[in-house]
C-alpha cells in the first residue's frame, strides 16, 4: 500500500481548530469538548468515528451552519488563514463560503435543487460571489465539469438532478464546491452511498483536484478503508472528543487507544469467511429464467424498454446466504423487487417455499407473503414514525389472524432475539439510533417466521462497528431459525463476511456466480476483478493492523 506520507510540515496551516466546544442551547451538555486539529495546504486530514461522535458537528461549526436554537459554540477558535471564523457576522461568513471554504455533503440528491438544472446551480455560485459575465460564467462551469470528468458536459449542464446517476450528482457537488478554487474543502461522507467503482473514481478525483489546486481537505468518514486510501493524518473522535491523532500509517499499524482498535477491527475483510456446512439441501427460493423489462412510451403507447434483469437463474438453500453484488444500475435491487413482487417480472419463474409466485394475482399472493420478508436500507423510512415499536412488530401477525396476546409475546421474543430490551416496545422509531432501528426492522421481518429474508443494502448506511453487530445478528438469527437470506450489497467486504455464495451482476446480467470463497478469492470475470480492485483498503488487514500480501 502506498500511504500518503508526503512531508507537509513546511506547508502553511490553512485551518486551525483550537479548543472548540459546542453545546446544546440552554443546556450544559457538550456535543464537542475542546477539540483541536490542524489541516495544512495539500493535506487530507480524516476525521473518523461512529455516528454521534461529533464529526459532522465539527464541520458545521467550521462552516458556520450550526442549527440556531439547538446548537451553539461555547468556546474555542476556528482559524482560517489566521482569521477567526467564529467572530464573523453571518453576512461575512456568506462571503467566505465557496470563495475560501466549501463543503461536499453526503447526499447530493437532497443538497441539489430538484427543479433547477445542474449547470445553473453551479453557475449560481459564480453569480453570487463574482461579477463574471453570463457567457464567461457558463464557460467556467463547463470547464469545471470537464475537470471533474463528467461526460457530455453540455448535455449534463442542461440536465436536472434526477436525470443523473449518483456518481454524476456527486461530481456536480464537487464541481460546485471547487468552482471558485477554495483553500479548504470539507467532504462529509461524500462516498458512503456510492458503489465501490464510483467511490474509487470520486476519491481519485478529489485527490487529483487537491494536487492541482493545493487544496486543504478535511475528510469526514466512518470507513477506515477510505481512510487508508486518502488520508495523510487521522483524527479519531469519540463522544465529542478527539481521542487519538496520528499520521495514517502510524495509526493503522500502531493504534494506541482501545476505541481506535475497535474501529479498525470492525472493518470487514475482503477475505471470505470460512466455508459453512449445512445439512439442508432444500431450495426455498428458486429463480429460473427471470427477466424484467421496463416499458418506454406513455400510457397509451407502450413499447418494450431496456431489460433491467435478463435470464436470472439461482437457488437459495435453507440456512444459507446468497449475496448479489454489483454497481448501482447493475440490476441487484430489480431482482430483489421482482422476487418480493413489489414489481412484476416480465417473464420467468420465481418459486418460494415450493410455490410459484411470479404470475399470481395480488389477492392470491397475499397469504403467501409471510414466507418472504424484506429488510430495506433505511429503517427510518420503512418504519411508521407514528406507531410504537409494538404496533410495527405486531401488525403482520395480527393481519394473519394471530391473537393480540400471542403477537405481543412474539414481539417481546423477537426484540430479545435482536438484542433490544422489552421496554423498547412502547417507544417510537425516532427514539432509537440507526443501528437499533435496523435491528427493529429485522425483528419485524422475522416476526412472520419467513422462509426467505431479503436484505436490500441493509447495512450500507451504518457505521462499521454497528455494521459488524448487525451482520453478526443476521448470522445468529439464521443459525437459530434456519432462514435463507438473499443479501443485496455493493460492498464486497460485507459480502465476504456474510455470504456463502455470491452472484455478480453487471448491466442486468449475471456475469459470475459460485461459492464466496471462489468468486472473491479467485474471480474469473474481468468485471469481478474490477470490483475487488476498487474496494478501498483492500490491501489492509485492519483487524490485525498489518498489510496483506496482495500482488
Amino acid at each position: 500500500m502506498h500511504f500518503k506520507s508526503a512531508d507537509l510540515s513546511a506547508s502553511p496551516v490553512v485551518l486551525s481548530i483550537r479548543q472548540l466546544s459546542v453545546g446544546l442551547t440552554g443546556e450544559t451538555t457538550k456535543v464537542l469538548d475542546a477539540i483541536s486539529l490542524d489541516v495544512r495546504a495539500g493535506e487530507t486530514a480524516c476525521l473518523v468515528g461512529e455516528s454521534g461522535s461529533g464529526k459532522s458537528v465539527t464541520s458545521l461549526a467550521v462552516m458556520g451552519l450550526l442549527q440556531k436554537g439547538s446548537l451553539e459554540v461555547t468556546g474555542g477558535k476556528v482559524l482560517l488563514d489566521d482569521e477567526d471564523l467564529l467572530t464573523l457576522t453571518p453576512s461575512q461568513m456568506r462571503r467566505i463560503r465557496a470563495r475560501r471554504i466549501a463543503m461536499i455533503f453526503q447526499e447530493p440528491m437532497t443538497a441539489l435543487n430538484p427543479v433547477m438544472r445542474v449547470g445553473e446551480q453551479v453557475a449560481e455560485v459564480l453569480k453570487t460571489h463574482t461579477d463574471m459575465p453570463a457567457r464567461a460564467c457558463e464557460a467556467r462551469v463547463l470547464e469545471i465539469m470537464e475537470q471533474v470528468h463528467l461526460p457530455e458536459v453540455r448535455r449534463i449542464y442542461r440536465s436536472y438532478p434526477h436525470q443523473l446517476s449518483g456518481g454524476q450528482r456527486q461530481r456536480i457537488m464537487i464541481a460546485m464546491a471547487l468552482v471558485l478554487e477554495p483553500k479548504l474543502l470539507i467532504a462529509d461522507e461524500p462516498t458512503t452511498a456510492l458503489d465501490v467503482t464510483t467511490q474509487a473514481q470520486i476519491l481519485a478525483l478529489i485527490a487529483e483536484l487537491q494536487q492541482r489546486h493545493g487544496t486543504a481537505v478535511l475528510f469526514i468518514t466512518h470507513d477506515m478503508g477510505v481512510v487508508a486510501e486518502v488520508a495523510h493524518t487521522v483524527h479519531v473522535m469519540q463522544h465529542g472528543r478527539i481521542v487519538e491523532q496520528a499520521p495514517v500509517e502510524t495509526l493503522l499499524r500502531h493504534p494506541r487507544e482501545e476505541y481506535t482498535r475497535t474501529l479498525l477491527s470492525s472493518v470487514p475483510s475482503l477475505v471470505p469467511r470460512n466455508v459453512r456446512t449445512t445439512s439442508h439441501q432444500e431450495g426455498v427460493l428458486e429463480v429460473r429464467g427471470m427477466n424484467k423489462a421496463y416499458s418506454d412510451g406513455g400510457w397509451f403507447l407502450r413499447r418494450p424498454g431496456t431489460l433491467a434483469a435478463r435470464d436470472i437463474d439461482f437457488t437459495v438453500v435453507r440456512g444459507r446466504t446468497l449475496g448479489i453484488v454489483g454497481e448501482s444500475g447493475s440490476g441487484k435491487s430489480t431482482v430483489a423487487r421482482c422476487i418480493m413482487r413489489l414489481v412484476d417480472p416480465t417473464s420467468g419463474k420465481v418459486r418460494v417455499a415450493g410455490t410459484e409466485i411470479a404470475r399470481l394475482s395480488r389477492r392470491a399472493l397475499r397469504p403467501l407473503r409471510k414466507h418472504f420478508q424484506v429488510v430495506f436500507q433505511d429503517p427510518f423510512r420503512s418504519l411508521n414514525p407514528r406507531w410504537t415499536i409494538a404496533m410495527s412488530l405486531m401488525e403482520g401477525p395480527l393481519n394473519y389472524g394471530v391473537s393480540g396476546p400471542e403477537a405481543l409475546s412474539r414481539a417481546e421474543e423477537m426484540l430479545e432475539l435482536v438484542g433490544l430490551p422489552r421496554d423498547a416496545l412502547h417507544r417510537y422509531p425516532h427514539q432509537f439510533s440507526g443501528g437499533q432501528r435496523q435491528r427493529i426492522a429485522i425483528a419485524r421481518a422475522i416476526m412472520m417466521r419467513p422462509d426467505v429474508l431479503v436484505a436490500d443494502e441493509a447495512v450500507s448506511a451504518l457505521d462499521v462497528s454497528v455494521q459488524a453487530q448487525v451482520l453478526k445478528l443476521l448470522g445468529d438469527i439464521q443459525q437459530k431459525l434456519g432462514i435463507a437470506i438473499l443479501f443485496i450489497t455493493h460492498d464486497l467486504r460485507v459480502a465476504a463476511q456474510i455470504c456463502d455464495d455470491v452472484i455478480v451482476m453487471q448491466r442486468g446480467v449475471i456475469v459470475e456466480q459460485g461459492p464466496a470463497g471462489e468468486v472473491l478469492a479467485s474471480p474469473r470475470h474481468d468485471y469481478t476483478r474490477q470490483l475487488i480492485e476498487a474496494a478501498p483498503g483492500r490491501h489492509w488487514d485492519f483487524a490485525n493492523f498489518r498489510e496483506l500480501d496482495i500482488a
